[in-house]
């Protein structure tokens, strides 16, 4: 029946006419990160009908819903601190402002007005706490990275026994609130009382600080005389119990001249953040003046039995067809690791959607051919005269 070819082809018409709006979507999307390509996918419809055969025939064509393709897309670098991308399976995890979770493979990141990291529509990026729930990503609180007292302070060198006395100045060292105070130490020979010692005095200026002894027994350092232990008042802060360590491997009472120095002095400042990114495995790895580093918290990652439990949300992130769906985790570096600096690019292949482009189009003329022809069909039937 013409009319029925006329409604089959109509069908032709719209199935293909959304197919196009499918490749549209896809080839617009080409150079978004995180994007994910779909297919769409056609279904024949028949109807019961009678006739010599009394066999079925087909209707016309029925659109079932697109499948999303989640084959992962290139990762690039981009030397932005706070883009990632996952190397292998999962999602980030996203809550919009109605609390709902999302989740995407978009890793444009970046820090708001209230320090919560959020993605390119604000929704916030979440990470998974010790306690196994997820929590905003934030600096509040991390923004400057507290001091640390000297405690230690190394000498390595020589003390030579042609020297009356060596003295080590200019070494400084860090209070509890991050001020710097400059310290020396006089180690004055003290042999002609006992056998390879030296008597050594701490100095804050002119002003003493502690007093202790180094000694050498065959010019080897007695480890019982190889450190100074005192407590350090600074003003206005509170006592630093502190230690001056001679290395006794590499100290020795050698002749010549005395080599005696600071090999190092641990503590620190006040530091301010410097700069925010991620490690591998989806820490937040901050870096801050004093040369410090903190991990507060780590990306959470989820992941799908199937992706078919999916659909799209707004952007490119999806959302569970039903609630708490998605195991969470973080990146493991075997099933999945964090890329930083890099972004994920769109999965969409440009020369196949060029290809369904040219099938789509022929399909479309096709079925258009179709309903002229049926349109004949029906026209010449109306002019027959009996």
């Amino acid at each position: 029946m013409p009319l029925s070819s006329i409604n089959i082809g109509t069908s032709g018409l719209v199935g293909f006419s959304r197919q196009l709006e499918t490749i549209s979507n896809n080839v617009a999307n080409l150079n978004t990160p995180g994007f994910k390509g779909a297919n769409s996918q056609f279904s024949a419809l028949f109807s019961g009908g009678s006739g010599i055969a009394d066999a079925s025939t087909g209707s016309g064509l029925a659109m079932l819903p697109s499948t999303v393709d989640f084959v992962q897309g290139q990762v690039s670098q981009t030397g932005n601190d706070l883009d990632v991308a996952i190397d292998g399976q999962g999602f980030f995890v996203l809550r919009d402002d109605t609390g709902a979770l999302l989740y995407t493979r978009d890793g444009r990141f970046t820090f708001d007005n209230h320090s919560v990291l959020v993605n390119n529509q604000g929704a916030h990026v979440q990470a998974l706490g010790t306690d196994g729930g997820l929590h905003d990503i934030t600096l509040d609180g991390v923004r400057t990275n507290p001091a640390s007292a000297s405690a230690t302070v190394k000498l390595l060198g020589t003390l030579s026994t042609a020297d009356a006395t060596k003295v080590v100045s200019g070494i400084t060292v860090t209070d509890g609130a991050g001020g710097s105070h400059t310290l020396s130490v006089e180690f004055k020979n003290n042999t002609a009382v006992t056998a390879g010692s030296w008597i050594a005095t701490v100095k804050e200026g002119n002003t003493t600080v502690a007093t202790g002894e180094a000694r050498f027994v065959n010019g080897v350092l007695a480890p019982a005389f190889s450190t100074i232990a005192f407590t350090y008042n600074p003003a206005g802060v509170a006592p630093m119990p502190m230690t001056f360590v001679l290395d006794a491997g590499t100290t020795s009472a050698a002749s010549g001249a005395s080599s005696l120095a600071v090999s190092s002095v641990d503590g620190y400042s006040v530091g301010t953040l410097g700069s925010a990114t991620f490690d591998t495995s989806g820490k937040l790895s901050l870096s801050y003046s004093n040369g410090q580093k903190a991990t507060p918290q780590t990306l959470a990652l989820a992941s799908f039995g199937a992706t078919s439990e999916l659909e799209q949300g707004p952007g490119t992130s999806f959302r569970s067809k039903r609630a708490e769906a998605g195991v969470l985790g973080v990146a493991d570096g075997k099933i999945s690791s964090i890329a930083a600096e890099s972004l994920e690019g769109s999965n969409v292949d440009l020369s196949r959607q060029f290809s369904a482009i040219i099938i789509t189009q022929r399909g479309y003329q096709a079925s258009s051919e179709l309903i002229s022809t049926a349109n004949q069909m029906l026209d010449t039937l109306m002019h027959m005269k009996g």
